[in-house]
């Protein structure tokens, strides 16, 4: 009896001794398979699903909501909401190059916004965010999320943002051209059936430059567009991330945040702070297409300037 004498002494909340009498009559056993089994929940990577399995699976469930945001795109494009066409051209200089961040006039304090991983619910909450402060940003989204969130995307290009391709599936090794054709027509077919819009940017998964992406969407005179400041917030903290932020910032930078890919309320919540921090400092928000206006035009001003 003392293997049971613990139990009696520890807990005087009532029904405890009905307890003890169903150990005891039935043994420890039955009790425990009685108990719930607690599942700690694992977090996939976003390509853990085939680019031809989501294909499939997503024209299998959108093509009626495709058909009504079709509708829905050309109603817009007849209240003048959006053009038919939207050629978001990036210039000469930079299609088909790597761009981590742009050379500025001396006192130009102009940077760029950019969120990954989009559209999610978190993105209406940033676009709340840039419009109270009449900011616009880049937003490169992926093919496997757009049709869950097509109205959000439509809502991005309606606010004057920019979109870019983020690739479908999120993938950071792609060995071959057919899988990166997989990767990135599927998303940019997408993202114009969606929005009219047709995109020259394109950011490779985690930055990653040593694969297929990289030379195919050099060839079709994409910019692969990087950054300059990370802002590590697919892991730290609202104050961290605004402390990262500002310690990396310059003029001319490309600023790396997450929009999608997983929860992203302290980027949501450190942002109003970001921009006003920023703010006081002089900078200014550009898309990245026009932080490339702005910088291209800075380097024709410069004597005896160089090509980049």
């Amino acid at each position: 009896m003392t293997r049971w004498t613990p139990l009696v002494i520890r807990s005087p909340l009532p029904g405890q001794g009905i307890l003890v009498a169903l150990v005891l009559l039935f043994g420890a056993i039955p009790l425990l398979a009685m108990s719930p089994v607690v599942y700690r929940p694992q977090l996939l990577p976003l390509q853990a699903i085939p680019v031809e399995q989501n294909v499939k699976q997503h024209t299998a469930i959108s093509v009626a909501r495709l058909e009504r945001l079709k509708a829905n795109t050309q109603r817009q494009i007849e209240q003048n909401r959006i053009p038919p066409d939207i050629e978001q051209f990036v210039p000469e200089a930079y299609q088909g190059q790597i761009v981590r961040s742009l050379p500025l006039a001396l006192g130009d304090r102009a940077i760029a916004l950019t969120f990954d991983d989009g559209p999610s619910p978190y993105t209406l909450q940033i676009l709340d965010i840039l419009e109270s402060y009449d900011i616009l940003a880049t937003f490169f989204v992926l093919g496997q999320v757009i049709s869950s969130y097509p109205e959000v995307l439509q809502r991005i290009v309606a606010d004057g943002h920019l979109l870019g391709n983020h690739t479908w599936s999120h993938p950071y090794i792609v060995n071959s051209e057919a899988e990166a054709y997989r990767e990135i027509e599927p998303t940019a077919e997408l993202i114009y059936d969606y929005t009219r819009v047709r995109t020259q940017l394109f950011r490779p998964p985690g930055g990653y430059l040593n694969n297929a992406l990289t030379p195919y969407s050099a060839r079709q005179n994409q910019t692969i567009t990087m950054w300059s400041v990370d802002s590590f917030d697919y892991f730290l903290s609202q104050s961290e991330i605004l402390d990262q932020v500002l310690a990396q910032i310059h003029p001319g930078a490309i600023v790396l945040l997450h929009d999608g890919g997983g929860p992203r309320h302290h980027t949501v919540a450190a942002l109003p702070q970001l921009i006003e921090s920023l703010q006081q400092q002089g900078y200014e928000f550009l898309t990245v297409t026009e932080l490339m206006k702005r910088s291209q035009a800075a380097i024709a001003q410069t004597p005896d300037s160089e090509e980049f």
